[in-house]
C-alpha cells in the first residue's frame, strides 16, 4: 500500500493520465449502457404461434406441435423447447444458449418450419423473437373524426402506418386492436330456397367452386410451354350475384305431342340479398367515449427501450404531418416511466454525494482534503 502511495506522489502526471483514461472509458461505457425497466436475466428465445380453426388441442398437438418441437430441438444451440396448446391454437417456445446469434437462429428456424406456413390446415403461422405475452413498449390510439367506418381506418393503420413503424430499428411487431374487417353478407330465406329446390349447402358449394384457382397442367406447342390455370372469377358483388346456383323447369308452348318445358338458370341474386358489412369486432377500443384503433408496439428483446420509444415518437410526429386529419393519442409509454425512474435515481445520487461532501468537510475541516475525496466519489462510480 505504501508503494502505491509513494508511486502516486512521485509520478503525479502518470497517475493523472491513468485516472483520466479510466474516466474516459467510464463515460464511453455509460453511453453504451442499455436502458430498460428490468434487466434481461433469461436465455434468448424464439416464439412460434399457430392457429388452426376450432381443432381440439389433442389433434393440434399430434399433427403440428410434436413435429415442430422435434424440428426445433435439432437446431444448433437449442437448450429447451416448451409448448402450450389450447382449442384452435398453440404456442411453442424455443430457448437458446446465451452466446447464440439470434438473427441467425431466427432465419434457421424459419427455414426449417417453412412447410407449416404453407399448410392449408393452419390459418395463421408466425415466428417472432419477442414474447407475445410481454407488455408493449408503447400503445397509441388512432382516430379520424371524419371517418366513422372502422374498416377504412383499419386499412390505413394496417397497410401504411404499421409498415412504417415496422421499419424502425428495434421494433419487432405492431398489433392492432379494435379493428373491423369488411365481409360479404349473403342473406336468404328458407322458404325461397324451398320454392326453388335449393339448399344453403349447395349455394356455399357453388360459391367455393367459382372462387378457386385451379391448375390445369401445361401445353407444349412448337417448343413453347404454356401453363394452363383456372383463375377465380369473383371480384365484386356483381360477380356473386350472377353465380348460377340451380335450375328450374319452366313450361313452354304446347305442341301436338304435348307440353314442352325448358330449364332456366337460377342466379344467386334471385334467391338472396348480397351486401357488404363489417364483421363483429373481437374487441372495442374507445378514448373519451369515441371509437378508435389502438396500435400496440413491441420491441426486440435486447434493444434499448428508451431509444426505441424516442424513435417511435419521431416517426409518429412524421406520420401526423403525412396524414392530415389522423390523430395519434399516446395511451401507454414505457420509455416515459423508465426515464422518470432514472431521473429520480440520478437526483438521489447527486443529493447523496452532496450530503457526503458536507459531512466529510464537517469532520475534516479542510477544503483540500474534502475536495480530493469529493472528486474520488464520482470517479469511482464512473
Amino acid at each position: 500500500m505504501n508503494k502505491i502511495a509513494r508511486f502516486a506522489v512521485n509520478n503525479p502526471v502518470t497517475v493523472l493520465m491513468l485516472v483520466a483514461g479510466i474516466v474516459l472509458l467510464g463515460f464511453i461505457s455509460f453511453g453504451k449502457l442499455g436502458t430498460d425497466l428490468f434487466p434481461n436475466l433469461n436465455n434468448p428465445k424464439i416464439y412460434v404461434e399457430l392457429k388452426a380453426g376450432e381443432k381440439p388441442p389433442e389433434e393440434i398437438e399430434k399433427n403440428f406441435v410434436d413435429q415442430i418441437e422435434s424440428l426445433a430441438l435439432r437446431q444448433n444451440g437449442v437448450v429447451d423447447v416448451s409448448s402450450s396448446t389450447t382449442n384452435g391454437k398453440a404456442s411453442i417456445t424455443v430457448e437458446y444458449e446465451w452466446k447464440k446469434d439470434m438473427d441467425e437462429a431466427f432465419l434457421d428456424l424459419q427455414k426449417e418450419l417453412n412447410s407449416f406456413a404453407q399448410n392449408s390446415s393452419i390459418e395463421d403461422f408466425t415466428i417472432t423473437q419477442y414474447d407475445p405475452n410481454s407488455a408493449p413498449v408503447m400503445v397509441v390510439g388512432l382516430k379520424n373524426d371524419r371517418i366513422t367506418n372502422m374498416d377504412e381506418l383499419r386499412k390505413v393503420a394496417e397497410n401504411y402506418i404499421r409498415n412504417e413503424l415496422i421499419r424502425i430499428d428495434g421494433v419487432a411487431d405492431v398489433k392492432l386492436s379494435g379493428k373491423e374487417e369488411s365481409e360479404v353478407v349473403i342473406e336468404t330465406s328458407k322458404y325461397i330456397l324451398e320454392s326453388y329446390g335449393i339448399t344453403s349447402d349447395a349455394i356455399a358449394s357453388q360459391i367455393s367452386n367459382y372462387n378457386r384457382n385451379v391448375s390445369g397442367g401445361s401445353i407444349v406447342d412448337m417448343g413453347t410451354k404454356y401453363v394452363v390455370k383456372g383463375v377465380s372469377v369473383l371480384k365484386d358483388i356483381s360477380d356473386l350475384q350472377n353465380i348460377i346456383v340451380g335450375f328450374k323447369q319452366v313450361s313452354s308452348s304446347t305442341t301436338q305431342t304435348g307440353q314442352t318445358s325448358s330449364r332456366v338458370p337460377v342466379y344467386l341474386k334471385d334467391v338472396a340479398t348480397i351486401y357488404y358489412a363489417n364483421k363483429e369486432p373481437e374487441n372495442i377500443v374507445t378514448i373519451n367515449g369515441e371509437r378508435c384503433i389502438s396500435l400496440s408496439v413491441y420491441k426486440e428483446p435486447k434493444y434499448n427501450t428508451v431509444e426505441a420509444v424516442k424513435k417511435l415518437k419521431n416517426e409518429f410526429e412524421a406520420l401526423s404531418k403525412a396524414l392530415p386529419g389522423y390523430e395519434f393519442i399516446f395511451i401507454q409509454d414505457q420509455g416515459k416511466y423508465i426515464s422518470s425512474a432514472i431521473s429520480e435515481v440520478r437526483d438521489t445520487a447527486l443529493l447523496g454525494i452532496l450530503l457526503a461532501v458536507i459531512i466529510i468537510y464537517v469532520f475534516l475541516r479542510r477544503i483540500g482534503s474534502t475536495l480530493v475525496i469529493s472528486l474520488a466519489i464520482p470517479i469511482s462510480i464512473i
